[in-house]
């Protein structure tokens, strides 16, 4: 359906929306217009130099840098890598061939990356969708997280994980720190694009805000909204040679969201979860046993879309996913741990 907001009809509808939900004419359309995509605006940002134009040079850098850094996410959202070195995934890279350029917006230069994702499986009604008392065996199964998604989230946690642990820290990291950045799905080639971004005189500051597409739960922790000032371009330059050198994650160390989750015995003290993850570039599904505290704390994660970061010995098992019985770490993607800090 058309999405003119000129047209009267639609224009009457749209604008009922709008005033039942007290928002922008503009939103509420981009809203219906964009419902089954995931939309990240890309925002070059000066003060004096990028107001009804940009500098044909710097457009044309931010265009070829936001395609890098799709693609950079794309493959380290099936495999964490430092550094890609033209070992792109091709599924990683269908993704990216799929996404769309919207029309840059007027004020600054603001291009709208559109990634589709598709509509998961409807889930179970008679599943519990709270978990509230133990005293009930609980089984629960919910649909993956689709790749498209954890493309989209890769590139949003990259943005993240690159402004708090390099930017405002305001020095390298170490080498921990960069390991984070790696388990995060930063790589040498996202940094490297950015810094080509960074370094344009006409821009002041890189902004990128995520439109999470309604058909799949957002992660709503995760903040919409990154920015990253022009001051830093030496440090993410450097940041960029290190992941150069710097060695590819523990395989025993993943990332996804949480898909399932078991607890059938009331007096049990520990419950069990299954992770989907990729491992090996497949797509994968870890099951990991936890305290029931922890268990707990892991239902709410799911409830608000947060995928989660598992550290340890994944145990093999006779015809059933692999399982890690006591993980080292366990905690939200989205809750930087740096060494030392917890």
């Amino acid at each position: 359906m058309p999405l003119d907001p000129d047209d009267v009809l639609i224009g009457s509808v749209l604008g009922r929306l709008a005033r039942v939900e007290q928002r922008d004419l503009k939103a509420v359309a981009d809203a219906v217009r964009h419902v089954r995509f995931d939309v990240t605006y890309l925002r070059a940002v000066n003060d004096y130099r990028i107001v009804d134009k940009i500098p044909l040079e710097t457009a044309t850098k931010l265009i070829s840098a936001a395609r890098t850094m799709l693609r950079a996410t794309a493959t380290t959202a099936r495999l964490e890598r430092a550094q890609i070195a033209g070992s792109y995934s091709r599924i990683g890279d269908g993704v990216v061939r799929e996404a769309f350029m919207g029309h840059t917006e007027r004020g600054s230069f603001i291009i709208p990356v559109l990634v589709p994702i598709p509509e998961p499986e409807q889930p179970d009604p008679e599943q519990p969708t709270l978990y509230d008392e133990l005293e009930e065996p609980v089984r629960y199964v919910t649909a993956a997280e689709p790749f498209e998604r954890r493309v989209v989230r890769t590139f949003a946690q990259s943005m993240q994980a690159v402004r708090d642990l390099v930017v405002e820290p305001g020095r390298v990291p170490n080498a921990d720190s960069l390991h984070e950045l790696v388990y995060r799905g930063v790589s040498r080639e996202f940094c490297a694009a950015l810094v080509n971004v960074l370094d344009e005189s006409a821009v002041g500051e890189f902004e990128t805000i995520v439109d999470w597409a309604p058909v799949v739960p957002a992660p709503d922790t995760m903040p919409r909204q990154v920015s990253i000032n022009a001051e830093a371009v030496d440090l993410v330059r450097v940041v960029a040679d290190r992941l150069r050198q710097q060695r590819a994650p523990s395989s025993q160390m993943f990332s996804g969201t949480i898909v399932q989750f078991r607890h059938e015995e009331p007096d049990d003290p520990f419950g069990e979860i299954a992770v989907s993850t990729m491992r090996r570039g497949r797509p994968s599904e870890v099951r990991v046993r936890l305290p029931i505290d922890t268990y707990r704390e892991a239902w709410e994660w799911h409830n608000s879309g947060r995928a989660v970061l598992v550290e340890g010995l994944i145990r093999k098992s006779q015809g059933r996913a692999g399982i890690v019985d006591n993980p080292a770490r366990f905690q939200p993607l989205d809750e930087l741990m740096l060494p030392g800090s917890g």
